[in-house]
């Protein structure tokens, strides 16, 4: 009988940096753990020291748009989310050296991502990742934490018997920081490994099935 190989689990924290970044650094240090981060251009301005420290300490460097904002980005010229993110890879690239190409689009990229918005990503060489499980921590993460980690384990649980690679949608907030070394216990405990994104091993994860992202 083959032995059975966990799924590998992905943690992703959307919308940093800012002021909560070095609580979920200190965390993942303290468990050695890495993970990826979709940021946002003018805070990679603005908090450029937490930056390159995710980057020193083995962390994925990701993009997440220049504005975040639904009108902006899906509305108008389709190749606005492609110019939006190709402006946040080359802020990431002068303070860290990291040439990323890997996106998230705000909101998820369905319905927004459109045959015509993805296109102009693919045109400018740049992959995209959405997840399989939703913490809903942008709901939750000042009311009632402990729903974070509730959905994420549901979410992990509904994946159980599958052999795809485990994408944990979360963002950089307070009530994350506070949920997360137990969500780590509960990963490690079910036998599940951690990493990071590595662009020599991109797989696809998207709503879309677009293989070509």
């Amino acid at each position: 009988m083959e032995n059975y190989e966990m799924p590998t689990v992905y943690l992703t924290f959307d919308d940093g940096p800012n002021q909560e970044m070095d609580e979920i650094l200190d965390i993942l240090k303290e468990k050695n753990i890495k993970a990826t981060f979709f940021m946002i251009e003018p805070q990679i301005k603005n908090y450029s020291d937490v930056v390159k420290r995710l980057v020193n300490e083995g962390h994925f460097p990701a993009l997440h748009s220049v504005t975040h904002d639904k009108s902006k980005l899906y509305e108008g010229d389709p190749l606005n989310v492609a110019i939006e993110m190709e402006q946040t890879r080359k802020t990431l690239h002068q303070v860290t050296g990291v040439d990323s190409r890997l996106t998230r689009a705000p909101y998820g990229s369905k319905p927004y991502m459109t045959d015509a918005f993805r296109n102009g990503l693919v045109q400018q060489g740049m992959k995209m990742w959405d997840w399989n499980v939703d913490t809903v921590d942008w709901k939750y993460h000042n009311s009632n934490p402990e729903l974070i980690l509730e959905n994420a384990i549901n979410g992990m649980k509904g994946l159980k018997d599958g052999n795809d690679p485990i994408v944990i949608l979360m963002h950089v907030t307070k009530g994350t920081a506070t949920v997360l070394p137990q969500l780590i216990a509960f990963i490690e405990n079910e036998g599940y490994e951690f990493s990071a994104y590595q662009p020599d091993k991109h797989f696809s994860m998207n709503f879309w099935n677009d293989s070509r992202l």
